[in-house]
């Protein structure tokens, strides 16, 4: 994330080429983690009549403050209200068996694209996230149709990631499923529209042959499938290989668990630097550094308090012991 975020994308020569590997594919790794996290969220042994309140504060956090953050950041998209979108989405999303999920998410493969396509001006791909202050009507088209994260087509990855976090994540079976299968989603997905881009040429960027082509974030069926093979083969990966890493991995479980305050601060740091970094000379150490201070951060902070200060506010224990008739 912060490695697209700090600096600029570009995809002149080799190492450019290497250093935005993430580009289209952090962002969707992120999401379908959300839809597996969900899941897990509501099939914890509580009841799930109670978690609704907490998931609306949630979803309320995540809109208002993403709103706000893309105020001061305005270079980069923020994530955030999709997330609380797809929050509220879940209440419904939960009451769907497995197979519903995997046909819900097939369906809106193909029905998200087109779509949000046909609400595009021909040639501009719109990309601009809402921020706090504009109209009702903006910041739902912007949500839904037209901003960086359309949520016709992030819906995927997150009830992909939804019937992912009903499976036993513990089969080995399904550990390598996910490695292999992810991995030729992947390549096969991304192949294809290199290829399909190639043969159109200058059409490939307008008009309905977009739905051929796989460009990151463009939005289109063939970078679905790819980004979310490239996000099932690393759950798959983290899944096999962690009880082999877990000693000199920790740091990185430590820095998930204060996911959401790292991915404010990392905002913040960007707005102090004034938007992006031009120049991989500086971007490149700066990034680097930045990942290594949050991993300290984060855990001297696990080790020391436990929950990090803004999960605690999402947690809302308060509003919990409420829905439950204990305050």
């Amino acid at each position: 994330m912060m490695m697209i975020n700090l600096g600029t994308v570009r995809s002149d020569g080799w190492f450019n080429k290497v250093w935005t590997l993430p580009f289209g594919r952090a962002s969707i790794l992120f999401v379908m983690l959300a839809g597996l996290g969900m899941s897990l969220f509501l099939s914890s042994r509580r009841s799930h009549a109670h978690r609704w309140p907490v998931l609306v504060w949630r979803a309320l956090i995540f809109l208002m403050l993403g709103l706000a953050l893309q105020v001061l950041t305005p270079a980069v998209s923020v994530i955030l209200p999709t997330y609380g979108v797809l929050f509220l989405g879940a209440l419904l999303w939960r009451r769907l068996p497995g197979r519903a999920l995997v046909a819900a998410a097939a369906a809106m493969l193909v029905i998200g694209p087109i779509v949000v396509l046909a609400h595009q001006i021909p040639g501009e791909h719109k990309t601009r996230m809402p921020t706090l202050g504009e109209s009702p009507g903006t910041i739902l088209h912007s949500l839904f149709l037209s901003g960086a994260y359309p949520l016709l087509v992030w819906v995927v990855p997150f009830l992909v990631g939804m019937w992912l976090g009903r499976q036993d994540l513990r089969n080995v079976a399904l550990q390598h499923r996910l490695v292999v299968g992810g991995a030729v989603a992947a390549a096969v997905a991304f192949v294809i529209g290199q290829a399909s881009a190639w043969m159109l040429g200058a059409r490939a960027d307008s008009g309905w042959a977009r739905l051929l082509t796989g460009a990151a974030h463009g939005q289109m069926p063939l970078w679905l499938v790819s980004s979310i093979g490239s996000a099932s083969f690393v759950v798959g990966s983290a899944l096999l290989l962690w009880p082999r890493m877990s000693k000199w991995a920790l740091p990185l479980a430590y820095v998930g668990q204060l996911a959401f305050t790292l991915y404010v601060a990392h905002f913040f740091f960007i707005a102090a630097m004034g938007g992006r970094i031009e120049s991989r000379l500086v971007g490149v150490p700066v990034t680097i550094a930045l990942v290594l201070l949050f991993a300290a951060a984060a855990t001297l902070w696990v080790r020391r308090w436990g929950t990090g200060p803004l999960e605690r506010v999402l947690r809302a224990t308060w509003l919990a012991n409420i829905a439950r008739g204990n305050a």
